[in-house]
């Protein structure tokens, strides 16, 4: 909901919505294929919502309890020790 009023709101709205689509989609590939970079790609992809509700509602949390809860939830899990333990073994 964020991403597409931002993406009509303002001039270079459309590019910040690729970025983000295409962080997303390229920090899972990177990751699968055990780079370094797909983790930290991956980590912005995950912190963008926060971004996107700071522009729109000008609060990190938006309306929807739910959507705030798994955005967290997954910032949490790429975030967490044993996360950034197989990180550091596994990745080049």
């Amino acid at each position: 909901m964020e991403l597409g009023y931002i993406r009509r709101a303002y001039t270079l709205g459309p590019v910040y919505g690729l970025v983000v689509v295409a962080a997303h989609a390229m920090g899972g590939l990177l990751m699968a294929n055990d780079l370094k970079f797909g983790y930290k790609l991956s980590l912005v992809a995950a912190f963008s919502p926060f971004l996107s509700n700071l522009i729109v509602f000008h609060s990190l949390i938006a309306h929807s309890f739910l959507n705030a809860a798994f955005d967290i939830a997954l910032c949490a899990l790429l975030l967490h020790t044993q996360s950034r333990a197989h990180q550091k073994v596994w990745f080049h």
